[in-house]
């Protein structure tokens, strides 16, 4: 009998392993359903640690506030400073109007809590690369692991309770990887640096990356090393400006190396991700940044064999075979006129779009004409130095006039943008389309 009570207990530990498998979400694929279906789901309460949130996702907000309707308590934890800006006031208010208690986070304990998390129930994590922004679900290169192994839930809930507080917490067991890798007052508050470097330490035949920062010195000289020991090391970037550190300068540095490095214009690659040796994977908001990685709070997943690590290779693979071998920045301009709706597989050249103005706006510092209505869409931005040089009023007189605009494409804040900087840029073809 005590060899089947046995049999038994084995039995169900292998079932709960089974059914600890995480489940990945690939951007712009999926779209914001997996992430309003979690919420949904939700029965006695969710957590949620965002970086930036734009009024663009105000179906996220609509959703925690159905939420906090049938009884659940939502908590909500935002960067107060994100991209050196401030934390947007409607969607904090929207949030606060819909009864969700709202903080910002403690001045001074990070330099950016860059977490992308949200927890339900404490039997669900969402763990991400994806701000709550439009492009982040539509235009960019995105991944979320939905991870329900209970022991793992409970550290991302822990560690945000310890982040409400504006606590220290004592990660030197952690589960999962977090930033910052720093230990004060005897707290070792992360990982992520040592985590890390075993990873591209312990490759033996590829490190795949598809990464938005290159920008480390320890890391760079980490993959240099694997080069050198003869490991294959392929990156997927998206184009940037001649002269960039952020992701550019360390590209180029590992090419020179011996890396196989390429550019995807679209979706825009906003991922972090390095996968060793096609059998674990390194996935969440950690940046290859030595203010990422030792001085931000960041959360990241380790994926092990299984369908998440599957599906998120064959997404890599795909990307890898569509991009570029040069970074469109140094490209010639594109021939011709392209509908504005092609600007972001463009993204990074000068090119003329043409488009009917569906919106403008003035917000004192800057004036944006609209081509569509979705936060991915392009636009075009005149600074304010500038606005005497174009049709009066100004941006009124464009509204509705279908234009042809030349110049460089480029993102900023999830945005696909054009920056006019006289005229001779902007063509008025009719009245309207």
């Amino acid at each position: 009998m005590l060899w089947l009570v046995r049999r038994l207990l084995v039995l169900i530990w292998l079932l709960g392993l089974a059914l600890a498998a995480p489940r990945l979400v690939v951007e712009p694929d999926d779209g914001v359903k997996p992430l309003l279906d979690l919420i949904a789901s939700a029965q006695k309460e969710v957590l949620v640690k965002m970086y930036l949130w734009t009024p663009s996702r105000m179906d996220v907000v609509e959703a925690l506030g159905e939420a906090v309707k049938r009884g659940v308590r939502v908590r909500v934890l935002l960067e107060r400073e994100p991209s050196g800006g401030r934390v947007d006031l409607t969607v904090f208010q929207a949030l606060k109007d819909r009864g969700v208690e709202v903080r910002l986070t403690t001045p001074f304990r990070f330099v950016f809590v860059h977490e992308k998390s949200l927890v339900v129930d404490r039997r669900l994590a969402w763990v991400g690369t994806m701000n709550l922004t439009g492009s982040s679900f539509a235009a960019n290169r995105e991944y979320a692991v939905v991870l329900d192994d209970p022991k793992q839930v409970a550290e991302v809930a822990r560690v945000f309770e310890a982040d409400w507080q504006g606590e220290r917490l004592d990660l030197s067991r952690a589960l999962l990887v977090w930033a910052p890798s720093r230990t004060l007052s005897g707290v070792k508050e992360g990982n992520a640096r040592e985590v890390l470097l075993r990873l591209i330490q312990e490759a033996r035949r590829e490190l795949f990356l598809e990464h938005q920062a290159m920008a480390d010195p320890e890391v760079l000289e980490a993959l240099k090393a694997a080069i050198k020991r003869g490991v294959r090391v392929r990156l997927v970037g998206s184009p940037a400006e001649e002269g960039d550190t952020y992701f550019l300068a360390g590209a180029l540095a590992l090419k020179e190396a011996g890396a196989e490095v390429r550019f995807l214009p679209s979706p825009y690659v906003h991922a972090k991700v390095l996968v060793r040796d096609g059998e674990e994977a390194l996935v969440g908001s950690l940046n290859l940044s030595a203010n990422s990685l030792n001085a931000n709070r960041e959360l990241a997943v380790r994926l092990g064999p299984g369908e998440a690590l599957s599906r998120l290779l064959a997404t890599m693979e795909k990307d890898f075979a569509q991009a570029l071998p040069e970074n469109p920045f140094a490209l010639p301009p594109v021939e011709g006129v392209i509908p504005w709706q092609e600007a972001p597989k463009h993204y990074g050249r000068i090119a003329t779009v043409e488009g009917v103005i569906a919106r403008v706006e003035d917000r004192g510092s800057v004036a944006f004409l609209h081509f569509g209505q979705g936060e991915s869409d392009l636009r075009l931005v005149v600074f304010p130095r500038s606005y005497g040089l174009f049709a009066q009023p100004f941006p009124q007189s464009y509204l509705g006039k279908k234009v042809r605009a030349r110049g460089r494409i480029v993102i900023y804040a999830g945005y696909y943008e054009i920056v006019l900087e006289n005229p001779d840029q902007l063509e008025v073809l009719d009245g309207g389309p």
